[in-house]
């Protein structure tokens, strides 16, 4: 982890990064030796200043759980994979509103392809005059999720930031939250 850390500061010119994250946990369930510590080295590190917060991707409810209530330092922000089918990772936004985390989804737009794909966000996104990637963007921001994106094209990503300008109404969010099953 050490190495990792030192190779991240030299590639970023910097003494010191605002976020780190652990990149899933080890096993399916629960949380192994492994995990307890590289998250203990994380938190010397948070602890030092050298990590200003630390987050969690790839995590169940019950690891999130298991995570918060054994760790000294807790974890500021999760980054899941989200899927309209298994509700946006509902109980996992719901743990990380409740204790203050902030919750962070990707794959909004690859992982739901045949979600999106449908007569519902299309229709939205038709009622809205904006895109598909937008609306559903202009939701994760509705229910208090950041969408994280990525792109090398700066045409894309301003049309991806305009999402911000999308106002969507309870009814679209509920229909959006909804499509998957």
């Amino acid at each position: 982890m050490a190495q990792s850390f030192a190779s991240s500061l030299e590639h970023l010119r910097t003494d010191r990064l605002d976020s780190y994250v652990l990149h899933g946990p080890t096993l399916r369930e629960g949380l192994a030796d492994e995990d307890w510590q590289i998250w203990a080295a994380m938190s010397d590190l948070c602890r030092a200043g050298r990590a200003r917060l630390l987050g969690v991707s790839n995590v169940s409810p019950a690891q999130l759980d298991e995570l918060w209530r054994g760790a000294e330092v807790k974890p500021a922000f999760v980054q899941n994979r989200c899927y309209a089918r298994t509700g946006w990772d509902r109980q996992t936004r719901a743990f990380c509103a409740e204790r203050g985390i902030a919750y962070q989804g990707f794959s909004l737009l690859t992982a739901n392809r045949r979600e999106l794909d449908g007569p519902v966000v299309r229709g939205i996104a038709a009622r809205r005059r904006c895109t598909v990637a937008q609306a559903v963007f202009a939701f994760a921001l509705a229910i208090g999720m950041l969408p994280l994106t990525g792109t090398s094209s700066p045409a894309h990503l301003a049309e991806d930031l305009a999402a911000f300008d999308v106002a969507l109404d309870d009814d679209d969010v509920r229909a959006i939250e909804s499509v998957g099953g």
